[in-house]
Parts: structure tokens; C-alpha cells; sequence
């Protein structure tokens, strides 16, 4: 071969070196700035995690320790809004299959 097809060859060599370095400096830095995102995310979280929690009107001990009659009422609300998300999924079906019958 020729020297000019070695020469060729080797700037070729060396521009998609440069190219490549190039290219991966960008999405090191891209990266990088993700993971301080990330980074500074967590330590707010974790520092929130680390202060005193405001005071609410519902008694955060254990359940084990207050009388029957809360535990009782929190299933009770809890059942409560089980049962309307139920009820409300089932009329959005209803709601569904009467469009689909009026459309035909």
C-alpha cells in the first residue's frame, strides 16, 4: 500500500480517538450532573428524615398500645374507603359500557 493510504488511515485512527473521548467526556458529565441531582435528593430526604415530625392530630403509638375502639375506627374508615373506591370503579364500568351501547 501506498503511504498516503497509511497516512489516511492513521489521522482516521486518531480523529474517531479524539471523537471518542470527545463523546465520552460529554456523557461523563451528563452522568455526573444526574448523580448530584440524585445525591442532593437523597440528603434532603434524609435530612427531613432527621427532624422532628410536626405534630398531628391522630395518635402516631403503636396501635397494640391504644384502646380497641381507635383500632376499630381506623378499620372502619379505612373499610369505608375501600368501599367507595369500589363502588366508584364500578360506575366508571357502568359509565363505560353505556357509552360503548350508545355508540353502536
Amino acid at each position: 500500500m501506498p503511504w498516503w493510504i497509511w497516512l489516511l488511515l492513521a489521522l482516521f485512527m486518531f480523529a474517531m480517538i479524539v471523537i471518542g473521548g470527545i463523546y465520552a467526556f460529554r456523557r461523563a458529565m451528563a452522568a455526573l450532573r444526574v448523580v448530584s441531582d440524585t445525591g442532593e435528593q437523597v440528603s434532603d430526604r434524609l435530612a427531613a428524615m432527621g427532624e422532628p415530625a410536626e405534630d398531628s392530630a391522630e395518635d402516631d403509638s403503636p396501635i397494640f398500645t391504644q384502646p380497641l375502639r381507635v383500632a376499630a375506627e381506623r378499620y372502619e374508615h379505612a373499610h369505608i374507603e375501600v368501599v367507595k373506591r369500589r363502588q366508584a370503579t364500578r360506575d366508571r364500568h357502568v359509565q363505560a359500557w353505556k357509552r360503548w351501547k350508545d355508540a353502536l
